[in-house]
């Protein structure tokens, strides 16, 4: 599984360049359509704006829009600032009000990557991790044992009381082995190992 690093919920940040109003917005977006829907949606927010310029990055696919600012000049900075702060999965539109002064083609780049960096800066950053979930059953008398053998190296992230005690753990992939092998060891090979399910999640921070 690819990991990579995205945005943990949807921000915005505004500035004034000569007289003219940016205001950027970003959202995480899992698939082109989820991209396509954000930049509808600014639009249909901002309709009465001058430009509304957009870039996303989805797992390898990239789009970007000048919308009507000098080719080059709008779309492609915030597809380049996305790509330079490396995140996957992310959607920035750039909405201008234009003020009256004209920035020029250099003014445009830095208005609109500058503008795209504020928005990257101000929102929360996320590693999606290649993580296991391992579903385990123990005896009662074992529970304690387990937990606490288990607990530096993974999260439990459920439990099921009945004939015995089923226990969910969530780790990093790579660790597998590791739990595996201490659970094991911990209960004298009495846990029975139910099942498992390999995700990408949000396991480390950053």
């Amino acid at each position: 599984m690819k990991e990579y690093v995205t945005a943990a919920e949807r921000c915005s940040a505004e500035k004034v360049i000569e007289k003219s109003r940016f205001i950027a917005n970003l959202a995480p977006a899992e698939s082109v359509e989820q991209a396509a829907e954000f930049v509808a949606q600014c639009r249909k927010r901002y309709y009465d704006a001058t430009h509304n310029c957009y870039a996303y990055v989805v797992d390898g696919k990239m789009k970007y829009s000048d919308d009507g600012e000098p080719q080059g000049t709008a779309g492609m900075p915030i597809l380049e600032c996305i790509k330079n702060n490396g995140l996957d999965r992310v959607c920035v539109v750039v909405t201008r009000y234009f003020g009256g002064v004209k920035l020029g083609a250099g003014g445009l780049v830095r208005a609109y990557s500058g503008s795209c960096a504020e928005v990257l800066k101000s929102c929360r950053r996320i590693k999606m991790s290649d993580c296991t979930k391992l579903s385990l059953s123990v005896d009662y008398s074992l529970l304690s044992a387990v937990r606490r053998a288990a607990s530096p190296h993974c999260r439990e992230i459920s439990v099921q009381y009945g004939d015995k005690v089923l226990l969910v753990f969530l780790f990093p992939t790579a660790s597998l082995n590791t739990i595996t092998d201490i659970v094991t060891e911990t209960t004298a090979g009495k846990a029975v190992f139910e099942g498992q399910e390999r995700l990408l999640c949000p396991y480390e921070p950053l």
